[in-house]
Order: structure tokens, then sequence, then C-alpha cells
């Protein structure tokens, strides 16, 4: 399977002393060796029947998600296909670039536990629980910054109670430029002499302009990722 192919277990021994932590994340194959190691953090995943609860019983389930949805690089899930183009800067990235690009980072959804239905919004307490669960991850992992999809203020203001906890330090810096109707937000946190930059952008999934969202996630996230891919697209 291509999931196989592209996934780095190694973490996955950490990820198993975890008891707050129901499935693990997606790491692509190429995370640990990248000069920046970046994840994304989705929000929730809903129960939609067909196999679901038996699904995230098992720690990998989100990736198996991730597998149905990315990974199968004709399907148009919006919450994948418009990060690939905003990354790319194009209207249709090929197949090896988006291989490429699933190769080189983390994928982990905030809320860990599921939704009953599209329309229930994640309360604060789960917010807070999963902001201290990534914390601990980014960590763990030696993330150095993460593109987090959604702009909720509960959402934001459930991580800086989560920095307060743990007794780390953050700036908040509102970037002067509204995308659309929404202004995205970078947070640097410091916590135990790292500094972890955490990029707040609207949630890919509806409305979602790539070619105006582009711009924003290559002036502030130190990366090569708009670059990612290119050479094996050619080779492909």
């Amino acid at each position: 399977m291509e999931l196989d192919n592209l996934l780095d277990a190694s973490f996955d021994t950490t990820f198993a002393g975890r008891p707050n932590l129901p499935w693990w994340p997606w790491v692509g194959k190429d995370f640990s060796t990248s000069k920046v190691r970046t994840m994304l953090l989705g929000e929730s995943v809903y129960n939609w029947g067909d196999g679901f609860v038996a699904r995230y019983q098992r720690t990998d389930g989100l990736r198996e998600t991730h597998r149905r949805h990315a990974l199968d690089y004709r399907r148009d899930s919006p919450y994948v296909r418009n990060i690939e183009r905003a990354i790319y800067c194009a209207s249709e990235p090929g197949e090896g670039q988006k291989r490429a690009f699933w190769s080189s980072v983390a994928y982990h959804n905030l809320v860990l536990q599921p939704l009953e239905c599209i329309k229930k919004r994640p309360c604060h307490n789960q917010y807070l629980k999963g902001w201290q669960e990534f914390l601990d991850l980014s960590r763990l992992m030696a993330i150095d910054q993460g593109i987090v999809y959604g702009l909720e203020a509960k959402k934001m203001g459930a991580l800086v109670e989560a920095i307060k906890l743990r007794g780390a330090f953050l700036k908040q810096s509102p970037l002067p430029s509204k995308v659309g109707r929404t202004r995205p937000r970078l947070i640097t946190v410091v916590d135990e002499g790292r500094v972890l930059k955490l990029l707040f952008i609207r949630h890919p999934s509806a409305f979602f302009s790539w070619r105006k969202w582009a711009p924003v996630i290559r002036e502030h996230l130190p990366t090569q990722l708009d670059t990612v891919g290119k050479t094996s697209e050619a080779i492909a």
C-alpha cells in the first residue's frame, strides 16, 4: 500500500505511550529529515457511519482517513486539495507534487473526540485538551512550525490558556492584511527553550481562496514547501 511507503512509523513507540492520544498523527516519511519540521493541524472528525466507529477505535484511524482523502490523489476532498493548491500556488498540482508534500509533513487533528455531525462545534474543554496534547507532541517530535486550520476565537483562546498552564510564553501577531473577510494570525510559542511558530489560516474545506492564501503561507513560514515535489513531478 502507498500508505506504508509514505509513512514514517518511527514515532509510534512515543505515540503508544500517550494515553490521551486516541489516534496517531500521520507522519510523512521525509518529515524527520526536513530542514523545517511542519505539522498541519486540522480540527475535527465527524461520525459519518460506514465503519467510522470501528476505524476510530484503532490508533491508525486518522491515518486511514488521511490515506483515503489525501493519498487518493484524484479524490476531490477540499481540505487536502486546497492546501496543496496554496502550497504550490497551482490549480492542479501533479500527483508527484502531492506525494512529495504529504511525505514531507505531519498531519494531526486538534480535537481528540469524534463529533456527532458537521453542525456540532467543539467546546472549550475539547480545544484545551487538544492543545495540551499538541504542545506535548510538538516538543516530542521537534516540530518547528504548524499550519492551523481555522480562526475561531474559542480555539485561539484555548491555546492561550494551554500555554499559560504549562508555563510557556507566546507572542500573538495579527497580520496586517485580511484575506477576504478573515485575518490570518501568527502565534509564536517559546516552550522549554524551543520556538514553535503557528500560522492560523481559514479552514481550507470551504470558501478558501488558495490564490490569496498562498502568499500568506509563503511569507510567514520559513519553508521551502512551495518547491517540494517539483523535481519528483518532472520524473513522475
